[in-house]
């Protein structure tokens, strides 16, 4: 998924500076950089809260509560910056708004990219199987 999501990054990014030029490109790289850090940002604090080591079934549900509760709090404080962020990029002018939606949608082709070929590999080997 990371090389992936990089990959989709640079492609877009190459296609919006030959397609439409240097503003749009650098709008793609910037919503890209902030799309593929952000979601490994929460895939960072996801995996942290789900390996704590093991507790009995009432230390769990307690600590459960409380890592929601702080997963919580940084997810809503994250998107805060990052919405804040992209109203600073937009207002200042610095990219453009084509080129950032672009990039921001980078982990969603990313993801569709992915289902895809992995959708494919299912059905393959089960086309296959039934014809051994």
């Amino acid at each position: 998924m990371k090389i992936t999501s990089w990959l989709v990054l640079a492609i877009l990014t190459v296609a919006g500076w030959l397609a439409f030029g240097r503003h749009v490109a650098g709008g793609i790289l910037v919503g890209g950089l902030l799309a593929v850090m952000n979601f490994h940002l929460m895939a960072h604090i996801l995996i942290s809260v789900l390996n704590r080591p093991g507790r009995s079934q009432e230390e769990w549900q307690t600590a459960g509560r409380q890592a929601v509760s702080f997963m919580t709090l940084r997810y809503i404080l994250r998107f805060v910056a990052l919405v804040a962020i992209i109203f600073l990029l937009i207002r200042s002018g610095w990219v453009h708004i084509f080129g950032l939606i672009m990039g921001l949608s980078t982990i969603v082709i990313t993801l569709l990219i992915l289902g895809i070929l992995e959708s494919r590999k299912i059905f393959f080997s089960k086309v296959s199987e039934e014809f051994l």
